[in-house]
């Protein structure tokens, strides 16, 4: 079991302090060339109180691909410093923060890449079906080809960083102190809205939409994960989440702003929040069945740490 995996290696509570903070530092770490980028856009007399609110790098004079990687950046180096605190600090398999199986299980990763990718583009094309004029093509083939190799190859860092911090690392580290697997369900997936809660798309479309959608996201994500034992088709539905929303449609007021090949002009939370619903409905019920998912009470039950060899803390190993 996935959750019972936390169990490996040392996890004091100390162990939790100091790797979240190192992973902290890593992620401001990598935020300094974007820093830097913004800086030297101010001193150039750029106005960047509107950069904030669009993310639109070409406004402070840098390329959009370019600015790209400046975001990433900080997620890259936020990987490799969780990487380090779990090996280093914790003294585990990185694998035990990834999946319960013995060896990480690459074809689920891809088999969730091509079905959400088959997914969104359909609903994407009802989308579109439905109010075609709110598209615009705008294919620019010397900054697309960058676009795509920046996208297939730094966003997965990002994304990875995400899932594997949030729902891999401290997902079990929550399960650990509550014992209850719908707890860390839970906060986990708060957690994944609040560090969304900065993000342009929530001052321009709202508030209360974009947080249902952030958080509704992130218990989808937490259920797979605690029903697959592993992270591998979450790892697959994130990287190919964002690397749709920056290769193939990209929309105002969004976080990633990249000369997509279409761009939505306006964009209908509403509908927006439909279409995903729906989408993972279906991607539930063909993942449950490919994969034999029966015992949903996995989500609801007692997390069983008996028998594990493991050194806590006594206010975290405490029933």
């Amino acid at each position: 079991m996935f959750l019972e995996k936390a169990v490996v290696g040392k996890n004091q509570f100390w162990r939790y302090f100091v790797s979240i903070i190192l992973v902290i530092v890593a992620l401001f770490v990598g935020q300094i060339p974007f820093g830097i980028a913004l800086v030297f856009a101010q001193t150039k007399g750029t106005d960047i109180s509107e950069f904030s609110k669009t993310m639109d790098f070409e406004s402070i004079g840098v390329d959009p691909n370019v600015g790209l990687i400046l975001v990433i950046l900080s997620f890259f180096v936020g990987f490799w410093g969780l990487f380090l605190a779990v090996k280093l600090i914790h003294e585990k398999p990185f694998l035990a923060i990834l999946s319960a199986a013995k060896k990480f299980r690459w074809n689920r990763v891809f088999y969730a890449i091509g079905l959400w990718f088959a997914l969104s583009a359909l609903a994407e094309l009802a989308v579109y079906y439905y109010d075609p004029a709110r598209y615009s093509f705008d294919f620019e083939l010397m900054s697309f080809l960058p676009l795509l190799l920046v996208s297939f190859l730094f966003l997965p860092f990002q994304t990875s960083f995400e899932e594997i911090f949030i729902r891999g690392y401290l997902m079990q580290g929550v399960g650990l102190i509550t014992r209850y697997s719908w707890i860390p369900l839970v906060i986990s997936s708060l957690i994944f809205g609040g560090l969304h809660f900065m993000n342009p798309e929530v001052e321009q479309y709202g508030l209360g939409l974009m947080m249902i959608y952030y958080i509704g996201f992130g218990i989808f994500m937490a259920v797979i994960t605690i029903m697959d034992d592993g992270l591998e088709l979450v790892l697959g539905i994130h990287a190919i989440t964002n690397i749709y929303a920056s290769v193939f449609v990209s929309y105002s007021g969004g976080a990633l702003q990249t000369p997509a090949l279409f761009k939505l002009e306006v964009m209908d939370t509403k509908l927006m929040l439909i279409a995903w619903a729906v989408i993972s409905i279906i991607f539930l019920y063909i993942v449950q069945r490919k994969y034999n998912w029966q015992n949903w009470n996995k989500l609801f039950k007692k997390i069983d740490f008996t028998d594990k060899p493991v050194a806590l803390d006594p206010e975290i190993h405490a029933g």
